[in-house]
């Protein structure tokens, strides 16, 4: 009679197959997430101005539409501007952005008028910073005119 060993084959990895997976695991998501910082960056900003057009092209359809001036009000201090219709009363549009982003009025008035016909009162310049960017809003006459240069 022939006995049979018990055979003891349990497959599974060993300890330092594992630690090789884990290390390129989370070598690959430091390099992700490094890389991924400066996206964000530059998706922050672009939206703030992108948002701010669409604001000021709202805001001068809202005048022309309605036959009343938008008055469009800066608050760099809080970090939000306000668009609302002849003088202070209710706001159309009250929109805050990011800390990260600083405003600074050069020539620009802190108040921008857009009159009836859809043109803007006086134009202007504001500086905007972003992390260690800058950047130049200019505000043109015209309709709603406004353009973004990095410095």
């Amino acid at each position: 009679m022939k006995k049979n060993k018990p055979t003891n084959k349990q497959s599974g990895y060993t300890l330092a197959e594992i630690l090789i997976v884990l290390t390129i695991f989370f070598m690959v998501i430091t390099i992700t997430s490094v890389s991924f910082k400066p996206l964000l960056q530059q998706l922050e900003i672009k939206y703030f101005f992108k948002q701010l057009q669409l604001d000021i092209v709202y805001s001068q359809m809202y005048a022309m539409g309605n036959y009343k001036d938008a008055f469009i009000r800066f608050y760099p201090e809080n970090h939000r501007y306000v668009i609302s219709p002849s003088g202070y009363g209710k706001n159309l549009i009250d929109r805050t952005y990011s800390d990260n982003i600083k405003v600074e009025l050069d020539t620009l008035p802190t108040t921008v008028t857009l009159r009836r016909d859809g043109n803007i009162e006086r134009a202007g310049v504001m500086r905007v910073y972003h992390h260690s960017d800058t950047y130049r809003f200019v505000f043109l006459f015209g309709k709603g005119q406004t353009y973004v240069e990095k410095l």
